[in-house]
Parts: structure tokens; sequence; C-alpha cells
């Protein structure tokens, strides 16, 4: 699965969860696909049109971004990574979290 746009994704990590979300797209999600992984529990969420609007990685002690979209075999070549927004889910602050 590939992401063309180059706007970099939100990233919303849950220490407590062992959580990560990796968001592209703010839309609705219409179907989600799991992928096998040794290591932890990833999907990948896609819109009705089957573009990516995110990535969940459930079991990551460690972020790294690269190693979750590999295991998710999705790939964003022209997203500058460096460029990311972390921020924790909703329900630590109460609120939405913005994109």
């Amino acid at each position: 699965m590939l992401i063309e746009s180059s706007t970099p994704p939100t990233v919303e990590v849950d220490f407590d969860a062992a959580a990560v979300y990796v968001r592209f797209r703010r839309t609705k999600v219409t179907k989600t696909v799991v992928r096998p992984s040794g290591r932890c529990i990833i999907t990948v969420d896609l819109d009705r049109a089957g573009n990516v609007v995110g990535v969940e990685a459930i079991g990551e002690a460690d972020v790294q971004i690269g190693r979750i979209l590999k295991h998710a075999a999705v790939e964003a070549p022209n997203v500058d990574f460096s460029r990311v927004r972390y921020t924790r889910p909703a329900a630590y602050t109460g609120m939405e979290a913005v994109a």
C-alpha cells in the first residue's frame, strides 16, 4: 500500500497501552486490514476508496515509525518524517487530538 501524499502524519502514542497510531488522513475508516507481525498486532485502516487512513501497532514498546510501516506493508516515500507531530490519544487530555 502506498501513501502518495507528502503531508506528515500525526502519531498518537499511548505508552500505557503500548500502542501507536500513525494517522495519515482524517476521514471515515470503512475497512481494517490485519497484518501479520510476530512482535505486535499491526492493523491498517482504509477509507472507502482503499486509501490508507492510518496504521496502528499494539504491543509495540518502542516507537519506530519506519519499522511499524514496514510490518504494515505501507510505503510513504514522499513524507518528510522529520515533520511528524506526536500527540497523546484524546483519552489522555479529555479532548479530541488535533491533526
